[in-house]
This record gives structure tokens, sequence and C-alpha cells, in this order.
């Protein structure tokens, strides 16, 4: 997973497909829009309806507005792709959940290399309430129309418009992530009742077994490894915190304890 701040960029094309269904193997894209964006401004958009040469369910129909009789003279996937591809060129595509979604059909029609940011990822890691993190539940937060949800075109302008307020916000206010914490030690338990509380200051270093050890106050409380572990050495230059952010016992008397990174921000 690269740094957060290599997420934050000016110039890019939103990418937003509607599909009949969810798989890439079996279902096939009926619609594709694009808008690319230079100095985080809109300068040209991109946008078709693709005959699937199959059926269009109900189910997707009462999504997007798209049927059968919409896509009928629409051209077809081997057709529209290359026109997409020529308008994006090298530039990073952004979306909203891009890479586990929209950049999978791509490919599945043909190789596409491209930088992704997506903004399912970035909402992951900023403080959205109880908004939640979908598209629709974005634009609500941070105040985007879109006109048209579930069209290719509008969401596009919609995932720009929640990307720059995000941008912004993270600039501002930083972003976070949560690290579970392995701390079922003897001493890891003692450490972590004698010095923790819900907010409490935690440092890191690596102990002797390559893995991320917190400690409180210099006592040790617990460590991290795997991807985790990962995502903080990654992000060290963007780190300004570490801080409890759960403390729970279980039914077996044991301590279970989160931590919070907090990144960037002024």
């Amino acid at each position: 997973m690269p740094p957060f701040d290599s997420k934050l960029i000016s110039d890019y094309v939103v990418v937003d497909l509607e599909t009949t269904g969810l798989s890439p193997e079996k279902d096939r894209i009926i619609e594709i829009a694009a808008v690319k964006v230079r100095n985080d401004a809109v300068t040209d958009k991109f946008s078709t309806l693709v005959d699937p040469h199959r059926h269009i369910d109900s189910y997707i129909t009462n999504i997007t507005g798209i049927d059968d009789s919409m896509v009928k003279n629409a051209p077809d996937i081997g057709e529209a792709m290359p026109e997409f591809l020529k308008f994006a060129g090298d530039m990073p595509l952004l979306g909203h959940n891009v890479i586990r979604f929209d950049l999978r059909f791509l490919q599945a029609v043909c190789p596409v290399d491209a930088y992704c940011v997506d903004t399912l990822d970035i909402a992951n890691h900023m403080h959205t309430g109880s908004h939640g993190r979908s598209l629709t539940a974005l634009c609500s937060r941070f105040g985007v129309i879109n006109d048209n949800a579930h069209r290719a075109l509008s969401d596009c302008l919609a995932t720009h418009g929640v990307y720059q307020k995000m941008k912004a916000l993270y600039l501002d206010k930083g972003a976070f992530f949560t690290m579970a914490v392995s701390c079922g030690r003897k001493l890891y338990q003692e450490n972590i009742r004698a010095k923790c509380r819900m907010g409490s200051a935690l440092t890191a270093n690596i102990n002797g077994k390559g893995d991320l050890l917190l400690s409180a106050d210099g006592y040790p409380v617990g460590t991290v490894s795997g991807s985790r572990q990962a995502e903080f050495e990654e992000n060290l230059h963007l780190v300004r915190g570490i801080f409890v952010s759960r403390i729970e016992e279980n039914a077996k008397g044991k301590l279970l304890m989160s931590a919070e990174v907090k990144l960037g921000g002024k």
C-alpha cells in the first residue's frame, strides 16, 4: 500500500462504470464515463453507453435507469474501450472503489496498467461520522450534489467533488488508520492496566523479532505486525501521533487494545 500522501494528486481521470452485475468474469460493462482533471479542475468529459449483447436485468435497470432499448444501438466494448483508453491516456485513474470494482472490469476486457487512487480507501482513513463511506453517504457528508446517481458521468463528477473535499480535509485535519495490538502477554496486560486509558499516547519502535512494539511511558504494551506494521512504516514520515483508541476486557478477563495512528494535517 503506497503512503497516504501519494494519493493526494491534482491531475487525474475519474472513471466510473455501470455493469450488468458485480462479477468481472461473468458480467458486462453497460456504461463507461470519465472526467479529466488538471490542476484540480475538470477539463474534459467522456461518456458512452455500451451494448453488452445480453439482457439487462430489471434489478440493474431499477438502479441505473439503463435498459435494453438504451444500449441497442450503442457501441460494444470492443469499440468503446479504445476510445476510453485514448481519453485517459497515461494519467492516474481515480474512482470510488475503483481498484476492487472498476479496474477489475476494465482489466477483464484488456490490460490496463494505471496508477489508481481509490476514494473509498481515502474515506476509510477519514473520520466521516455517522454518514458512512458509500459515494451517496460521502456526498451527503461533504455537501456534494449528485444529480443522477448511478449513472456513470454523474457519479464521476460527484466522486471528483468528494475527493476534492477529502483532500482539503486531510490537509487541514489529517487522516488516520487503526492497528489491532497483540497484547496477550502477562507483562503487556499489566502495563496496559497501569499506563493506558482511552486516548493515551503511545510510542513505537521495532523489537528484536522485527515487530512494531508499542509502549506507554516507556512500558511495552503490545506489538503490531503484518499489513498494519507495513502501513505504519510506509507512512512514517506522516505520523503525528499514536493513541489508544480501544480498550476492552473479554470474557476471560484479557484486555484487548487498538491504537489509532494519526497522519498528516496541520
